[in-house]
């Protein structure tokens, strides 16, 4: 199911990006499922940013018609296991960009990983990401929990 792709594109993460990788990870509501479950601070977001323009796996997404970065979607290493997720600024929610992310960041990555081995664990309460999931056509695989929720394990269909 692909959406018109044409409003947003993979990109590098530049240093112009930094203001607005801190936005996205000091929000509360944007944090709230996502690493420590709370904003991070500004060391914390400052190393975060460093470690990013290093990731291999994981892409940043920005506007094509502005030029403005939107989030992150991809694949990280959290505790020995691949793990594909996807994060957005708030200022960017409820336009189908996440669906968008996905199919982008899924194409790209089916060259070099098998999905079958990568982790998506979607939480309970993360009802945005759970119509995501659904409108992706991804199938739960087995309810999960981690240190700060239960939720379920899903399987990533590209």
């Amino acid at each position: 199911m692909l959406l018109n792709q044409n409003k947003i594109e993979i990109s590098q993460l530049i240093e112009s990006d930094r203001c607005a990788v801190f936005d996205l990870l000091q929000d509360k509501e944007t944090m709230r499922f996502l690493g420590p479950r709370r904003p991070l601070t500004d060391q914390e977001s400052e190393a975060w940013f460093i470690n990013e323009q290093k990731a291999e796996h994981r892409f940043a997404f920005r506007s094509i018609e502005t030029n403005e970065f939107i989030g992150f979607c991809g694949i990280s290493l959290i505790d020995g296991e691949l793990d594909f997720g996807y994060f957005l600024r708030r200022k960017f929610w409820g336009q189908g960009l996440a669906i968008i992310m996905c199919e982008l960041a899924i194409a790209k990555l089916s060259y070099t990983i098998d999905f079958t081995q990568v982790n998506v664990f979607i939480a309970s309460d993360n009802i945005a990401s759970q119509k995501v999931a659904k409108k992706l056509g991804w199938k739960i695989k087995c309810a999960a929990n981690n240190e700060f929720e239960t939720g379920n394990l899903y399987l990533i269909q590209n």
